[in-house]
C-alpha cells in the first residue's frame, strides 16, 4: 500500500464521520441549518434589498400602487416590528446550528486528542525499545560510541494528561509572579522618582524664598543708600 493510499484511506474516513453526524440531524436541526446557510448567503441581501426599497417608495409616496400604497407611512412601524422579529428569529437559528457545530467541534478535539495521546504513547514505546536494544547490544560486545543520555531516560516514562495540565499551570503561574514582580518593581521604581520630584521641589522652593528675601533685602538696602545720597545733598 502506498501514501496515497493510505491518504485516501484516511480521508474516507473522515469524510464518512462527517457524514454520520450531518445524517444525525434531526428535522428541527436539518431546518436551522437551512435557513442559517440562506441568511448567510447574498440572495439574502438581495431580496431583502428589494424588499425594504419596494416598503419605502410604496408608503413614501414615491410608487403608488392602488390599495396598497401607504399601509405603513413614516417611520414605518409595521417594517420596523417585522424586521425585529425576523432578527430575534434568524438569531435563533444561528445559535440552534452554532451550538450543532460547537458540539461536531468538541468531538473532533476530543478524537484529536486521543489521537496524539495514542501516538505519544507509541513514540514512547519505540523509544524505549531502541534504548532497550542498544543496551543488548553494548553487552553483546557490540561497542557504540552512543552514550547514555538522561533526557532519553526522562522521556522513555509517558507522562500523564494531569501532569502536563498540572506544568501549564506552573508555568503560566511562573509567568504571572514574573510580571507581577515586574509591575512591582516599576511601582517602585515610579514611587521613587515621586519621592525625588517632591524633594527637589521642596528645595526648589526653599531656594525661592531665600531668593526673595535676598531681593527684599537688596531693595531695603538700596533705598536707604538713595535716602542717604538726599540727606547729604
Amino acid at each position: 500500500m502506498s501514501q496515497s493510499d493510505i491518504m485516501r484511506k484516511n480521508i474516507a474516513a473522515v469524510t464518512k464521520a462527517q457524514q454520520q453526524v450531518t445524517q444525525a440531524r434531526t428535522t428541527q436541526g436539518r431546518i436551522a441549518d437551512t435557513i442559517t446557510t440562506f441568511s448567510g448567503s447574498m440572495a439574502f441581501v438581495y431580496i431583502h434589498a428589494v424588499w425594504f426599497g419596494l416598503w419605502i417608495l410604496l408608503n413614501v409616496g414615491l410608487l403608488h400602487v392602488p390599495h396598497l400604497s401607504e399601509f405603513d407611512p413614516f417611520p414605518f412601524g409595521l417594517l420596523t416590528l417585522i424586521v425585529s422579529l425576523e432578527a430575534i428569529f434568524l438569531s435563533t437559528f444561528v445559535l440552534i446550528s452554532q451550538n450543532r457545530l460547537a458540539q461536531a467541534s468538541e468531538r473532533r478535539a476530543e478524537l484529536d486528542l486521543q489521537v496524539n495521546l495514542l501516538a505519544e504513547q507509541k513514540a514512547t514505546k519505540v523509544l524505549e525499545m531502541l534504548d532497550e536494544m542498544t543496551q543488548q547490544l553494548d553487552n553483546m560486545g557490540h561497542r557504540f560510541t552512543f552514550k547514555p543520555d538522561p533526557e532519553v531516560q526522562a522521556l522513555k516514562v509517558s507522562p500523564e494528561p494531569q501532569e502536563v495540565l498540572a506544568v501549564i499551570d506552573e508555568a503560566v503561574e511562573e509567568e504571572t509572579e514574573e510580571v507581577k514582580q515586574a509591575v512591582e518593581d516599576i511601582t517602585d521604581e515610579v514611587e521613587a522618582v515621586r519621592t525625588d520630584v517632591k524633594r527637589t521641589s521642596g528645595k526648589l522652593s526653599e531656594v525661592a524664598e531665600e531668593v526673595g528675601e535676598i531681593k527684599e533685602k537688596l531693595k531695603a538696602q538700596e533705598k536707604s543708600e538713595e535716602r542717604e545720597h538726599v540727606l547729604q545733598m
